[in-house]
């Protein structure tokens, strides 16, 4: 055979295996413990262990759900926090609710949207027509239609979650005021950070939920303590040297597309999630289900 023929078997077998092994990424979740210090944390909030969730994509066929549970069950946490994304569409709704359903924290779970809690079914990758509609992604991208997210806020107050749409609530933790902060999805246009916000002299540590890192993109100095944030799937492919290229964030760059970064100046935990989107592939980052550890001392 030519020397032609094996080359191209060659780059055949290696494009395939390197598909398998993305697809096998994302499966892989890595857990973390992330210690953020902030030099002016209130001394009660020193030690709190925060459960950070987004982007789980939840298929409607729930083949994630154990998963992410087995995960989260492994973890020590106070309060849980999530920033959106929760199923890859409304077809998904059922699983997330069973998701927060599950879990178990003793200060409550708080949580803000993202875009996806808006889009109507979609064809899923897993089952019997995942080729099909994989080979059909431009087609559903062009497509999707957009729905009201009330049904599932709803479901998920009804199970004590509470969702905060370009809102605020303070809640006393360790003998602390914290004033928790939810905006809705920059990436939509829909973020209400000064609406969000408390007043300007009001006390409490502040806490901002924001699916994407552009939430923060026009955030004043000391309005926000810290900020944890989604979307970016630290680029879910992400390349040696040349970092990831797709981000959908103007705030994030190809070499920074997640971990504790600073944005506006305000200390920023942007998680790469857990799940996928479009593709079911991860590469050079894998999927993430983090516990943050606030510190009271010299900030790094």
């Amino acid at each position: 055979m030519s020397k032609q023929f094996w080359f191209l078997f060659a780059m055949g077998a290696a494009s395939t295996g390197l598909v398998g092994y993305a697809w096998a990424n994302s499966k892989r979740v890595v857990t973390n413990d992330v210690a953020i210090t902030i030099p002016d944390l209130p001394p009660g909030l020193d030690g709190l262990r925060i459960l950070h969730v987004t982007d789980t994509h939840f298929p409607a066929n729930g083949e994630s759900l154990e998963r992410f549970l087995a995960t989260a069950k492994e973890l020590n946490y106070d309060l849980v926090l999530a920033t959106g994304d929760y199923a890859e569409s409304a077809d998904g709704w059922p699983v997330v609710v069973e998701a927060f359903r599950r879990l178990d924290a003793d200060l409550g779970i708080f949580a803000s949207l993202g875009g996806h809690e808006r889009y109507a079914g979609v064809p899923s990758w897993h089952g019997d027509n995942g080729v099909r509609n994989l080979l059909d992604v431009g087609q559903l991208l062009r497509r999707r239609e957009l729905i009201s997210p009330e049904p599932l806020i709803d479901a998920l107050e009804e199970i004590g979650v509470t969702v905060l749409q370009n809102d605020n609530l303070s809640l006393e933790i360790g003998g602390e005021l914290v004033r928790i902060v939810g905006i809705d999805d920059a990436w939509m246009g829909l973020a209400r950070l000064d609406h969000a916000l408390p007043p300007a002299d009001a006390v409490g540590f502040r806490l901002l939920l924001s699916h994407t890192p552009d939430g923060l993109l026009h955030a004043r100095s000391g309005e926000v303590d810290l900020a944890l944030c989604g979307h970016t799937h630290g680029g879910q492919i992400r390349f040696p040297l040349l970092g990831a290229p797709v981000r959908h964030a103007r705030s994030e760059k190809r070499h920074a597309a997640a971990g504790l970064l600073r944005v506006s100046g305000v200390p920023t935990y942007v998680s790469r999630g857990f799940g996928t989107t479009l593709l079911p592939f991860r590469l050079g980052a894998l999927p993430e289900l983090s516990v943050l550890e606030l510190r009271r001392g010299q900030s790094t």
